[in-house]
């Protein structure tokens, strides 16, 4: 009597290799994603804060004093400028929390699979010699 799931044991063992490696390349997408995602937000934020910074340059003129207009851009470019401090955060967060918590499980996940396949070939090399005996 012959172990007849060796053959379905072997496509389970390589349908799980394969999930687990495709797993690991859809996390490097996401890293990836993620860190061009911060960048972006970094240099979005910083191009606002320039034009905030600009637009209030023009708002320091005496004759506009008490001026609703100017009152209202004012508002307006303490906005953009706040605006710009909250996706630099953002982005900073984004890097501290969910880029190092990616790291952290695509390293788990590496260490999983490499335990997974040492222990799959130890106990496939008893099989066999327990098989043979």
């Amino acid at each position: 009597m012959g172990y007849a799931t060796n053959s379905a044991g072997r496509a389970a063992h390589e349908a799980l290799l394969a999930r687990q490696d495709a797993e690991l390349r859809l996390m490097e997408t996401m890293k990836r994603s993620l860190q061009a995602k911060m960048k972006s937000d970094r240099e979005y934020a910083l191009a606002l804060s320039a034009a905030a910074a600009q637009g209030q340059k023009m708002d320091k003129c005496e004759e506009l004093n008490g001026s609703v207009i100017a009152s209202a851009w004012r508002t307006m470019t303490e906005e953009w400028e706040n605006t710009s401090r909250l996706i630099k955060a953002n982005a900073e967060a984004l890097d501290s929390k969910a880029l190092d918590r990616l790291n952290t499980l695509m390293t788990e996940r590496r260490k999983a699979r490499k335990v997974y396949q040492e222990d799959h070939s130890k106990i496939s090399s008893q099989f066999t010699q327990v098989s043979l005996a």
